[in-house]
């Protein structure tokens, strides 16, 4: 039975976490980031405000409204030239004894001595201190939707007061060449209880979805002429189909505190408010690419 390769590197400190808060830290601070899984911010999500000369330092244009999911592309982009993103798997397996990280690829073991471990993301993650807090908010719960009658339109966005399919962003669909078409995610809060009852259901979430487009005025395929009146044209009922149900939590866990771990809990604009110039590499790189 063969066994997993097992390599070992030594570290300073180690980043830890796959959101754009934790490459943003990686990124300024020039430390390596390692991740259980990577996650990337949403196609549609925007910063609360625009950030020019921060973002301007990750070599986008000045003037260029960006979206962080931009940015997270451009950070795992320089971090994994620069080399410092060293583990490329989408999955990973994290074990802290002592100070020694221990990361499992499915294929191979790599280890790190570090002193400190920044982190970011605790999910996953095997050998934490103990929780002695622990925040939790409505989930963030996204519903794709693939559209099939009702695609053609000039909606960007609909919105609702309720938190239950707050918010219905539209988008160039993927299902076909032709992006004149619009598929859609609809975005709700829920709390882990309304995420078990069917009344919040991704079944629920089409009807609702459907009754906020027809109020939009948005329609489905022609279906002739009216008989009455030939110069109107009449059209079927909006039909969508649900694809995929994501859940995000936002859950926030304090621990015990541990000299060898640094939780931090900034929010994305904090950080590249607060954050300055890279001085080393990363600064050349930026420049020349």
């Amino acid at each position: 039975m063969s066994r997993k390769k097992e390599l070992v590197f030594e570290k300073d400190e180690i980043v830890i976490g796959g959101d754009l808060r934790a490459l943003i830290y990686s990124y300024f601070h020039e430390i390596p980031v390692i991740y259980s899984s990577l996650h990337p911010p949403l196609r549609f999500d925007k910063f609360d405000k625009f950030l020019d000369p921060t973002l301007g330092v990750l070599g986008f244009p000045e003037g260029q409204i960006c979206t962080p999911r931009q940015v997270w592309e451009r950070l795992v982009f320089l971090l994994g030239i620069s080399g410092l993103m060293p583990i490329n798997n989408l999955e990973n397996t994290l074990r802290i004894a002592e100070n020694r990280l221990t990361v499992s690829t499915g294929t191979k073991l790599i280890n790190f001595k570090f002193n400190k471990l920044v982190i970011y993301e605790d999910k996953g993650i095997a050998g934490l201190t103990r929780v002695s807090e622990e925040k939790r908010k409505k989930n963030r719960v996204v519903d794709w939707i693939n559209v099939r009658s009702g695609c053609r339109h000039d909606h960007l966005y609909l919105e609702d007061d309720d938190d239950f399919v707050k918010e219905i962003y539209f988008y160039p669909t993927e299902r076909s060449d032709n992006k004149k078409l619009k598929d859609l995610a609809a975005v709700s809060y829920l709390t882990d209880e309304q995420l078990k009852d069917f009344n919040f259901s991704d079944t629920m979430a089409k009807f609702k979805i459907k009754k906020m487009m027809k109020e939009a005025g948005i329609r489905g395929a022609r279906n002739g002429r009216d008989v009455k009146n030939p110069e109107k044209y009449k059209y079927y009922a909006v039909k969508v189909e649900p694809a995929e149900r994501e859940v995000w939590p936002d859950v926030v866990r304090y621990y015990e505190p541990d000299e060898r771990f640094e939780f931090r809990y900034d929010t994305v604009e904090e950080l590249l408010v607060q954050s300055g110039k890279p001085q080393g590499y990363l600064s050349k790189l930026c420049e020349v690419i």
